[in-house]
């Protein structure tokens, strides 16, 4: 099997269509499926030719951009593994990717050069760069090839690879509770497990079109595209979300599919006006990634005259674990019952199943769930426990089978639908001269529902003020990870044990807001 095989299914299918549509201040770049796989045959033979083998990992580090596509079908064409770099991360961050990963060949965009260049500062493994836009007046360093130049290499040999249904296919890195983000390795029964059994729940037809403003390193992406080919469907894409652009393609282009995270529907709905836009093509307008409050839910409903369907998943699902369904009455709150070959439980402390209507921690088996993160044997074992994979999340189950995700065990931050690693801005404080503890938690935030703030106490005889610490933190990370606001404590309320009851310094937090 190889999930690269859904675009010359496609073709077999429904023969040469307009499959995929790039849309850039007005100007569109429209390419068949028959055009796509050429180009990702073209990309995999340049693969082959730079010496990459089946199993080897190739880092992408691209903005929503046309050669997406022919990106991720080649690359896993002839066996290679996806590895999505989010090109808003840090050149620390990048770093730390790369050197956990071991890439050797990494394509990317001339504007992102400076940062990839940062980047590998000591960097012993990547050999090769391959650079997107990199004209003949853009001088190359030795081990810099153009993106022309990679995929004009003669011959085609970009056939595509048959591969075991659990060798890997896309290594996605995601935040977690050490302040080191994860590699989720994901199997190519992995992700045709998901696609298949989400699919079932949201059946599209040829005449779907499928409208992407998020980006496309991220699970929801790579899924829409393999699905516009399994169903014949359109693909739109944006370089990035703006409520009013995105208002105007769904209402001149009448998609029919398209996935926001709440923030995006609550920006939308300041601009909407129904004299000027129609949402009444969309079959699945569908908020994922955060919870929407009850009362926004009700009210963009009735303002875009649609429905809104949720879901639920994470990274190391593949992603999609819940799904509402189209023939039952939507219930608020609700995300739906799990897909078509996942299993769900709501555990306990110790493990045991929770009686029906009680909070429990999710658990999930299924066709899905990864083969575990790279390089971390502890975490694998520890998420992975029993068979099953532990989410980290609080839910409920009603009598229909439908979840309710009520809350976090992890400490992770939901900030418009993006995961935010407390971790990560924890390590960062606690390198300040004055910090002796630092604690990052969730604070409420209009606007994205979540914003990142932190906590600390200065060590005895240090002083430091908010403004100079926020300043410390905003030097090191990217502005949508960094803190927003900085308390300063004398003390933190922990166990017996010394452990920090972040819950209780969230309390605190509010009181002070």
């Amino acid at each position: 099997m190889n999930i690269a095989s859904y675009v010359q299914d496609g073709i077999r299918k429904y023969g040469e269509y307009e499959q995929f549509i790039f849309i850039d201040n007005n100007k569109k770049t429209v390419l068949t499926n028959v055009e796509i796989d050429r180009r990702a045959r073209a990309v995999a033979t340049g693969l082959i030719n730079t010496g990459v083998a089946k199993g080897d990992i190739v880092g992408v580090m691209v903005s929503n951009i046309p050669e997406i596509p022919e990106l991720m079908n080649g690359i896993m064409r002839m066996g290679g593994v996806f590895l999505p770099i989010i090109f808003m991360l840090t050149p620390r961050e990048i770093r730390y990717i790369l050197e956990d990963s071991r890439v050797r060949i990494i394509i990317t965009e001339k504007s992102m050069y400076p940062k990839i260049k940062e980047a590998l500062e000591g960097n012993h493994y990547v050999d090769k760069i391959i650079v997107i836009g990199a004209d003949h007046a853009f001088d190359l360093p030795d081990q810099f090839i153009s993106y022309e130049k990679f995929i004009n290499q003669g011959e085609c040999l970009g056939d595509i690879l048959d591969l075991s249904p659990d060798d890997l296919a896309i290594l996605m890195y995601t935040s977690g509770s050490t302040g080191f983000p994860k590699g989720v390795m994901l199997s190519q029964s992995n992700l045709a497990g998901s696609l298949l059994g989400g699919a079932q729940v949201w059946p599209c037809d040829r005449t779907d079109i499928y409208y992407i403003c998020l980006p496309m390193n991220h699970s929801f992406g790579i899924n829409s595209f393999y699905e516009s080919c399994y169903f014949g469907a359109k693909m739109i894409l944006v370089p990035k979300f703006d409520p009013v652009k995105t208002l105007e393609c769904l209402t001149e282009y009448k998609a029919t599919v398209c996935g926001m995270v709440p923030t995006m529907i609550i920006m939308m709905m300041r601009f909407y006006d129904s004299a000027k836009y129609s949402l009444q093509s969309m079959k699945y307008l569908v908020s994922s990634g955060a919870p929407m409050a009850e009362e926004t839910l009700k009210k963009a409903q009735e303002m875009f005259g649609v429905k809104l369907f949720h879901g639920y998943g994470c990274t190391e699902a593949s992603p999609t674990i819940a799904r509402q369904r189209a023939d039952r009455k939507l219930k608020v709150g609700s995300v739906g019952p799990v897909i078509p070959g996942m299993i769900l439980k709501l555990i306990d402390d110790d493990g045991k199943e929770v009686p029906l209507g009680e909070t429990g921690e999710i658990i999930v088996q299924g066709p899905g769930v990864m083969k575990g993160y790279l390089n971390k044997p502890k975490e694998t074992e520890e998420t992975l426990r029993g068979g099953w994979l532990h989410t980290g999340d609080l839910g409920q189950l009603d009598e229909d089978g439908e979840l309710y995700v009520v809350g976090r065990k992890k400490d992770l931050i939901i900030k418009g639908g993006e995961n935010i690693d407390p971790g990560v801005s924890e390590n960062i404080l606690l390198q300040h001269p004055a910090v002796l503890m630092a604690a990052t938690i969730a604070i409420p935030d209009a606007k994205y529902g979540e914003e990142v703030g932190s906590a600390v106490i200065l060590k005895p005889g240090q002083q430091a003020t908010e403004n100079e610490l926020l300043g410390y933190v905003g030097e090191h990370l990217h502005h949508f990870v960094t803190p927003k606001r900085i308390f300063i404590m004398s003390a933190f309320p922990m166990t017996v044990s010394g452990k920090v009851l972040k819950r209780e310094i969230k309390e605190i937090v509010k009181s002070l807001m």
